[in-house]
């Protein structure tokens, strides 16, 4: 249960490398900020020829993790950050999205136990980062667990899910904290509406509306924002910047209007090959 004032970070747990890399990233970051860590495992009964009665359902449950999690909650005592673990029966994604409900962001690593090791990202982290309706940060194997946040790169396209999003990094971020605001316009790959962008001056217009807004951010924050605007694919632009970060920041989807850019396409190749941990932000709605 999560102390008065404190917000609670809930952190998915298979067992797994990566899910154990995403607890010591949550814990870094919890350091010095008013935040409790709760880890919680799934565990489901395995496919059977014959029917099990409830009794019986319960000789199926992981004993081994209960000593996992006991050896994770006394760690964050050493830290002095409060860490709690639970043992669950059902869907890992289903549970974790409901229990997510209550906290304040969850916490994944790329992959688990499951699935096709050729897989980038699994199934779970996918499904979660997809329909969570707190931000979900995935950490990937090659990103580091113990290193503040320095420096964190936002997508904005002009929606308000990615206005959303650049709300919560400002918010997340600690003070001394670098927050690159990177949008992206390119040509569309068919002739005619490539000639019918270049004469409407779609990329002037686009790169203008990227600016009124941050410059209106600007006037509520000023000097946390740094902003690049690039004549790229979104994509790369964002995969490109994410080689010298520590967090990518997108919405949880965008939209096709302002230059197509972040779409949920641009999220959901971000959230493949970003080097460095992804946070998927929902609107506020």
């Amino acid at each position: 249960m999560t102390s008065t004032g404190a917000a609670m970070w809930l952190i998915g747990h298979d067992g797994s490398d990566n899910a154990r890399r995403a607890f010591d990233w949550a814990r870094t970051q919890a350091s010095g900020r008013d935040v409790e860590l709760s880890v919680i495992r799934t565990w489901q009964v395995p496919a059977l020829d014959y029917p099990l009665s409830s009794d019986s359902i319960d000789q199926f449950a992981p004993e081994r993790v209960c000593e996992e999690f006991d050896d994770l909650v006394a760690e964050g005592d050493d830290t002095g950050i409060p860490v709690s673990g639970r043992i669950v029966r059902g869907s890992a994604a289903s549970k974790l999205l409901d229990e997510s409900e209550a906290a304040a962001l969850l916490v994944l690593g790329s992959r688990g136990l499951g699935g096709f090791r050729r897989l980038l990202l699994g199934s779970v982290s996918s499904q979660c980062a997809t329909h969570a309706v707190v931000p979900t940060i995935v950490v990937p194997p090659r990103a580091s667990t113990d290193t503040r946040l320095r420096r964190i790169v936002v997508g904005l396209d002009g929606s308000d899910r990615a206005l959303c999003a650049l709300d919560w990094a400002v918010e997340f971020a600690p003070d001394d904290c670098e927050i690159k605001v990177v949008g992206a316009w390119m040509p569309s790959r068919s002739g005619y509406v490539a000639v019918t962008q270049h004469y409407t001056d779609e990329r002037a217009a686009t790169e203008a509306r990227f600016n009124e807004l941050l410059d209106a951010r600007d006037a509520e924050m000023p000097g946390r924002l740094v902003r690049r605007f690039a004549f790229a694919d979104p994509t790369n632009a964002l995969l490109d910047e994410a080689e010298a970060a520590d967090l990518v920041v997108v919405g949880q989807r965008g939209h096709s209007g302002l230059s197509g850019a972040i779409l949920g396409s641009v999220t959901t190749h971000v959230l493949h090959h970003s080097p460095v941990p992804v946070a998927v932000v929902p609107s506020s709605d």
